[in-house]
């Protein structure tokens, strides 16, 4: 994303609200960007720290062709700075060393940007730390935090920063792109672009075949469920933990067991629906959805809750194994 217009396309309130701050030169000190598409809001904020950087001072649209714009094209612009988990969490360390950064007077000019990806994941100790800078932020200091879950923000960091709520980002069109880049199936473009929070990760993974294979396991898993629920933990040891061996793989085979019981249930609501994700297995589907709603929605909930725990660092096989346990109660 290059320009304005192009943002004012999908989210033409943000735009608006980002370029008036821009044209009153009235810039906040901290802004929280939230929605359900982490690569847009990054782009948003990458968007905005450019035009802030960006040398000419008579139009709100960055140039793109300046020193500071061409910089952070290229990704060597110094006083721009970008933290994202290290690992599953955003940790104290990194804050501090972010912190220290910017105590020193900017390299190149009066202003330095930081962006917080997946703001939501600090511990309690980094988001208080970075709870003192919200306070004295210092001159030409601008924080930007993104997150898909901004109720998990201290409440003192998200009332001293610009709220900016993003529409729900488009899938369908972000997953025809992947298909276009990587001649994969539309069902397994759309899975990604539904799973993988940065497209370029999506992109990544739908070039190797541990993801085709991802997707077959789960849709073993959800036959297992349909027709020999009491072969789920056999399964999990025999199948799923080959295929998912790691805390960040299980929690993508997690996503792609949600989306599979939310499409079940759209289709139980009504069966007519064709705005599905699975679009390869509506038999296995429409199968599924011969259980009670009342099922598929606690299957969907106990899934969600897996999601959570696996979040939260608690042990991923110990997380599906008590999953398996909870499907099979139905």
């Amino acid at each position: 994303m290059r320009t304005f217009h192009e943002l004012e396309q999908t989210q033409s309130v943000i735009s608006t609200i980002l370029q008036n701050s821009l044209r009153a030169n009235r810039i906040n000190h901290a802004y929280i960007f939230t929605g359900d598409y982490e690569p847009l809001l990054l782009e948003a904020a990458q968007l905005f720290a450019k035009s802030l950087f960006c040398e000419r001072k008579d139009q709100v649209e960055p140039c793109n062709e300046c020193r500071s714009c061409r910089r952070m094209d290229s990704g060597n612009l110094v006083d721009y700075y970008q933290i994202e988990p290290d690992g599953a969490t955003i940790k104290k360390e990194q804050i501090q060393q972010l912190m220290h950064d910017l105590s020193l007077r900017g390299l190149e000019g009066d202003r330095q940007i930081y962006v917080v990806t997946q703001a939501h994941r600090m511990t309690p100790q980094a988001a208080n730390s970075l709870l003192k800078f919200f306070e004295e932020p210092g001159e030409g200091k601008v924080a930007i935090l993104l997150t898909n879950q901004p109720q998990l923000l201290l409440p003192t960091i998200r009332s001293r920063g610009q709220l900016l709520s993003f529409r729900p980002a488009d899938r369908v069109m972000i997953g025809q792109v992947l298909s276009d880049k990587t001649s994969r199936d539309a069902e397994l473009t759309q899975l990604a672009a539904r799973v993988y929070s940065k497209i370029d990760d999506a992109e990544q993974a739908l070039i190797e075949d541990w993801f085709v294979n991802a997707r077959a396991s789960v849709l073993q898993l959800m036959e297992e469920l349909a027709n020999r629920p009491a072969d789920l933990p056999l399964f999990v040891q025999e199948k799923w933990i080959n295929q998912f061996k790691n805390r960040q793989d299980v929690r993508i085979g997690l996503e792609l067991v949600t989306c599979f019981f939310e499409d079940a249930l759209h289709l139980k609501l009504n069966p007519s629906w064709e705005i599905i994700t699975y679009t390869n297995s509506r038999p296995l589907l429409e199968q599924m959805g011969g259980k009670s709603q009342a099922t598929i929605t606690r299957w969907l909930q106990a899934v969600l809750a897996a999601v959570k725990r696996v979040e939260a660092n608690v042990n991923p096989q110990l997380t599906v194994e008590r999953l398996m346990f909870d499907l099979q109660k139905g």
